[in-house]
């Protein structure tokens, strides 16, 4: 005969022996359903109450560059894009850590300021390259000597 000892001190017997065991009946889980809450009761004419959630601040520096990125797009001062990039970048590290708004802004400035700095920059040497070779080609043909 083959009985062995349960946890809670009851005995059976195994499969040869006369005596069953109990067969373990597992009831199934509660179910717990949320509790309804009931919406706010309004009287008469009152207005529901509006909650307004505020709103992050946008970041000054990428206003900053935007206008110095414009700035220097439209004007030929093109040390003003250098310092809308600077102030672009300075925006968009603010921006990530401090989780404040403007990164379009910040985006736009510095693509301004790039755009702009890239034409100034071109159109100046182009300028006074061909000036040098305007001066170059009177040299040559003039003799050699600029008078």
């Amino acid at each position: 005969m083959n009985t062995r000892v349960l946890p809670l001190g009851n005995t059976y017997t195994g499969s040869n022996g006369s005596v069953h065991a109990p067969v373990a009946v597992h009831a199934p889980a509660p179910v717990h359903t949320p509790a309804l809450v009931p919406a706010p009761m309004t009287y008469g004419n009152r207005a529901p109450v509006v909650v307004y959630q505020q709103v992050a601040p946008t970041n000054s520096s990428s206003i900053v560059a935007l206008v110095l990125g414009l700035i220097s797009f439209i004007s030929s001062f093109f040390f003003l894009g250098i310092v809308g990039i600077i102030f672009g970048h300075i925006a968009r590290s603010q921006i990530k850590a401090r989780g404040e708004r403007g990164n379009g802004m910040a985006v736009a400035g510095l693509w301004l300021s790039y755009l702009s700095v890239l034409f100034w920059v071109a159109f100046w040497l182009i300028y006074f390259g061909v000036i040098a070779l305007m001066i170059g080609a009177a040299i040559t043909a003039g003799g050699g000597t600029v008078s």
